[in-house]
């Protein structure tokens, strides 16, 4: 087992954070309709707040902000096969959301992107070898 060392003053992390990111969204109903039609489920939290959720985990939250114009965040999905993602959530759109073909980037990762309503940007990718 790799064990990385304690670096800096804050508290050793002995395994992978979780983190989820914040998605600015201008309409909450359109974003949640995005991420469900890829296949995702959308969990409301109240009027302006939302959890992106699969298998139980939160992937990302969206919240409804007065400006996204210019204001736009983006995420990257870790995933064991890239693309397997790829193709369930084409199956899962129907192919009516635009998918671009997942490629092998030049740092080592098979990624694609998607990009909501609102123009956040998901990247999701796996190790190059991980397919």
């Amino acid at each position: 087992m790799l064990r990385r060392r304690r670096s800096g003053p804050l508290p050793y992390v002995g395994q992978p954070p979780t983190t989820n990111p914040i998605l600015p969204v201008d309409d909450l109903d359109a974003a949640a309709e995005f991420y469900t039609r890829l296949g995702l489920e959308v969990f409301r939290y109240a009027d302006d707040y939302a959890w992106v959720k699969h298998c139980g985990w939160e992937w990302v939250h969206l919240r409804v902000v007065d400006a996204v114009e210019g204001n736009q965040a983006s995420a990257y999905w870790h995933v064991s096969n890239v693309d397997a993602w790829w193709t369930a959530m084409r199956e899962a759109s129907g192919g009516e959301i635009e998918l671009p073909e997942p490629e092998d980037m030049p740092w080592g990762q098979r990624e694609f992107a998607i990009t909501d309503p609102s123009g956040n940007v998901v990247r999701i990718g796996s190790p190059s070898g991980g397919r």
